[in-house]
């Protein structure tokens, strides 16, 4: 895969160039002819790569090897220059190292090697071009075979990520009706125990890997009629074989929503508190051992009204008798069924209508038979077809991709998965090999991925764009082509868009990655070769730590995305029925996919990272969730001085040392689910930041010059110091503020700050007072979308007098809690011209009576009512329009809903709630009418 080993190369060759021009004056030649050499050598590898898989040779296999090691060299020399010279910058080094580094005879030698490296790489690049000729005739003898071209351009028009959710699939109501009475009756479909004592429901929804199991269980989970039905809901979504205690954590997690802390024990009891008693619903979405799978069900309370769900791809055992077994078989699509899901997912959102009916016609007419026989109904293969072909233009470019499909002899699915990534743009394909890296059937926040992606240097800014907005266009890009899913968004937490990977696709990409050396990966007890390991993605459950006792002097990015461990001094044994205790050192506890209990020493933990450190000085990305590092980062993250990307999270961390000061490169850094508390001072004068995540992280009053800075998530006032207008001012570029803890005499900091970010997008403010200028023209916040406050607004000027809608023109979500407005306050949010949610937490409102009237909100499609002092909800006639989701959440006895008018959308969202219907008083035009006569 060229473009992940080559593009960074070429982009860092000019640099180098650019940069050091001056020192570098004998050596330029040759760094200039190394980048032509490069970007030739780039354009061959392009079409080399997708010839591979059509007719494999063994001279274009070692050809394709040797060109990657030799740009893997000129990597190695050009970054390890730039190491030298990083670290010859730094004034608070002893004088001893100061002079050695300053020392004009070293800085010669550090030139001289390079030019050596370079010359030496460029005649190494020479001679694998003259072998190439030499075996010329190898390639003549298959000029017949044409590789597929990638595309050139981006398809999907600038769109919102919401606006990329796909719909349920097609032709599947047999199955949802089965599910939904498996769920909600004590009738069985296929039932194993066909007497009719009331059980427990155990229902396995099965088929093989992309026949939609996933896709109907989430469509029938997510309905009102379920909701309303269970008390409590669960979803677990995790990686094959992942221990029952981490996937129990992930159940309580669901249900409480919140993150925690607890022993394995304690999880157990938490869940039987939270449910027994209940109906609830937990579905497993993910591959279970046979032996995990018996832990889960025994921690779960036995409720014979409750149902737990499983899917899988195998026929599973029965489970104890005391359950009831429900089996859903899923299969392959018949040929209608195939056309009718290739119809709803092959068109253009943003097309015109004409167009669309000519594609349904023609695929109809001409493609029908073809459709089905190159994805044999297989869901998942019909899928990735459509979203290949919606990238053509119908009818000139759909042939050329069927003639392809038919001259392949590989199996169906894996010929469709080859040709969706041959097509894609050269620039996009690194950004979709890096799923490699990841584990499947995990949800992944898009945020982090497009951080991830620009410090390996896949993204560049261009078209005006920022580095994140590009990483954003081939995000939707890969949704739009279905490559990978987007998650259904709770319009509550934006900024936090979830994206998956479905496991066959999963697999493709792991293959091509291994094929390549994009990354190594373990997930498995044996330790794959790391000495020349580039990328390593931990994966091994049991072996969280084996990895990285082995030096890896040439990694550039290290991935861990486990659960946060038990830590410890108290323990419980494997054996936990036994009440023996055992007294040790701080402990990392966790449960192996064979019930097998590991142990790591905190003081080995941390002796591995800091070993990482010392011989792996080219990192770019760390990005290490759920191991255990200690209580604070080692001294030496300070000598990584090419780290872009630092993420440590999910673990007991409460301290980042001074040194971190000197990554002079660092663009991203992510504490979250950790203790810290506090950064070092010097962290806030790294000039390169754009993104800060955290919880509640002190924010000092004096900061560098953050003019990149894009995200500071949580953040609060200095204890002592607080805020002035200085603290936040520089930060022109912020287009995401979470502010935590904001008090009485910080908040004219913040109303001054806010006059200069102009770009910002999200804000969210929990405090104990909130200045109401947020609503005030004298901001900025023309470009906001989100806005969530939690606290009393004050200052609050009079309220006829707000100009709200000019001050907030594009605002779509906002959220209020404990602000106290009042019904004219709701007037005034009822001219924002498209905010589409509107959520009022407890105390948000102050009167007894809410009134929305006709003529408002035009574009709410969410409304989220939680006023447990509430006493009246009145809606008018042609209010809410376009409402699609009421919720009305913690409520009093004595809540009145009263209809005026005819209002069929709130009507229906009321009725699906037999509690709240029962509180519905309607009263016509007339009727209101007479009553206000007879009142006069």
């Amino acid at each position: 895969m060229a473009e992940a080993i080559i593009g960074p190369l070429v982009v860092k060759l000019q640099e180098l160039a650019v940069s050091e021009a001056r020192a570098l004056v004998a050596v330029n030649d040759d760094i200039r002819s190394l980048r032509d050499k490069l970007m030739w050598m780039q354009a061959f590898l392009r079409d080399a790569d997708p010839r591979r898989r059509i007719v494999p040779d063994e001279a274009s296999r070692v050809w394709l090897h040797q060109t990657r090691d030799a740009a893997f060299d000129a990597e190695d020399a050009v970054d390890q220059y730039f190491l030298l010279v990083d670290l010859s910058r730094y004034p608070s080094w002893t004088r001893t190292i100061i002079r050695f580094i300053a020392e004009f005879s070293t800085q010669l030698r550090v030139r001289h090697n390079l030019s050596s490296k370079i010359k030496a790489i460029n005649s190494r690049l020479e001679n694998i071009i003259k072998n190439k000729e030499t075996y010329k005739q190898i390639e003549d003898t298959n000029k017949i075979v044409v590789p597929w071209r990638a595309s050139t351009a981006i398809s999907v028009a600038p769109t919102k990520l919401d606006n990329l959710l796909q719909p349920p699939l097609v032709s599947r109501e047999d199955k949802r009706k089965d599910l939904t009475s498996a769920l909600l009756y004590d009738t069985v479909v296929d039932s194993s125990l066909p007497d009719s004592t009331p059980r427990q429901k155990v229902i396995s929804v099965l088929g093989p890997s992309g026949v939609g199991k996933s896709s109907l269980v989430r469509d029938v989970y997510e309905t009102l009629e379920i909701k309303n039905h269970f008390v409590e809901q669960a979803l677990a979504t995790f990686p094959p074989y992942s221990s029952a205690s981490d996937i129990l954590k992930l159940i309580l997690r669901d249900l409480k929503e919140e993150d925690f802390t607890l022993s394995k024990r304690e999880v157990t009891k938490e869940l039987d508190k939270k449910l027994k008693g209940k109906r609830y619903l937990v579905v497993i979405d993910g591959e279970v051992s046979t032996t995990e799978w018996k832990h889960i069900l025994a921690a779960l309370p036995y409720e014979v009204e409750s149902r737990v769900v499983r899917m899988s791809k195998e026929r599973l055992e029965d489970p104890p008798t005391n359950y009831k077994h429900v089996r859903i078989q899923l299969d392959h699509f018949h040929l209608i069924a195939t056309t009718e899901l290739f119809q709803q997912r092959v068109c253009r959102e943003e097309s015109n209508p004409e167009y669309n009916e000519a594609v349904k016609n023609g695929v109809r007419n001409d493609y029908q038979q073809d459709i089905f026989d190159t994805t044999q109904g297989l869901p998942l293969a019909i899928v990735l077809l459509s979203g290949l072909l919606r990238t053509k233009e119908y009818p000139v470019e759909w042939k050329a991709v069927f003639e392809h499909l038919k001259s392949k002899q590989s199996k169906r699915l894996d010929s469709i998965l080859s040709l969706c990534f041959d097509d894609l743009p050269y620039d996009i394909k690194s950004c979709f090999l890096y799923f490699a890296a990841l584990p499947t059937n995990m949800l992944i926040e898009a945020q982090d991925l497009v951080c991830m992606w620009m410090a390996e240097g896949f993204l560049r800014p261009k078209e005006g764009l920022t580095m994140e907005k590009v990483g954003y266009r081939y995000l939707k890009e890969l949704i739009a082509r279905h490559l990978i899913n987007l998650e259904p968004m709770d319009e509550n937490t934006p900024e936090e868009e979830l994206v998956t990977i479905q496991s066959k696709v999963h697999a493709f990409l792991q293959i091509e990655a291994q094929e390549v050396n994009f990354v190594e990966i373990h997930n498995s007890d044996d330790i794959p070769p790391l000495s020349a390991a580039r990328r390593l993605s931990l994966q091994n459950r049991m072996e969280k730590y084996a990895a990285l006792a082995n030096p890896m002097p040439k990694l550039r990015s290290i991935l861990s995305n486990f659960e946060k461990e038990e830590t410890s001094k108290e323990y419980d044994v494997a054996d936990e029925d036994q009440e023996a205790k055992v007294q040790q050192s701080p402990i990392c506890l966790h449960c192996s996919p064979h019930g097998t209990t590991t142990k790591c020493k905190e003081g080995d933990a941390k002796s591995y990272l800091r070993q990482l450190l010392q011989t792996s000085k080219f990192l770019r990305v760390i990005n290490l969730q759920g191991l255990e590092v200690g209580d604070k980062l080692p001294n030496e993250i300070g000598d990584v001085v090419h780290l872009q990307y630092l993420a440590v999270t999910s673990c007991s961390l409460k301290e980042i040392p001074p040194s971190v000061g000197r990554l002079s490169s660092l663009q991203t850094l992510d504490v979250r689910d950790t203790e810290v508390k506090e950064l070092p001072v010097p962290f806030w004068e790294i000039g390169t930041l754009r993104h800060v995540f955290g919880h509640r992280l002190t924010l000092p009053k004096r900061v560098g010059d953050l003019k990149n800075l894009q995200t500071l998530d949580t953040v609060k006032p200095d204890d002592k110091y607080g805020w002035d207008r200085n603290t936040l001012s520089k930060m022109i570029q912020l287009r995401s503020l979470f502010i935590w803890e904001l008090s009485k005499g910080h908040e004219k900091g913040l109303v001054a700050a806010l006059k200069k970010l102009k770009y910002l997008v999200t804000l969210t403010i929990h405090g104990d007072s909130i200045p109401s200028a947020v609503f005030s023209t004298k901001t900025s916040l023309r470009r906001l979308e989100v806005m969530e406050l939690d606290g009393m607004l004050i200052d609050m000027p009079c309220v006829e007098d707000m100009d709200i809608k000019s001050c907030l023109p594009n605002l779509l979500l906002l959220s209020l809690e404990n602000t106290m407005v009042s019904q004219d306050f709701i007037n005034k949010l009822a001219e924002l011209p498209f905010l589409a949610s509107l959520t009022l937490d407890g105390g948000s409102y102050k009167d007894e009576q809410l009134v929305f009237s006709a003529g408002g909100f035009h574009s709410l499609r969410r409304l989220t009512v939680d006023l447990e002092e509430l006493k009246k909800l009145e809606i008018h006639e042609s209010a809410l329009p376009k409402l699609a989701d009421l919720d009305i959440l913690i409520h009093s006895n004595d809540l009145n809903i009263v209809i005026l008018g005819k209002n069929d959308v709130v009507e229906k969202l009321l009725h699906e709630d037999k509690i709240l219907s029962k509180k519905i008083q309607r009263t016509t035009r007339s009727e209101r009418t007479a009553r206000r006569i007879g009142v006069e």
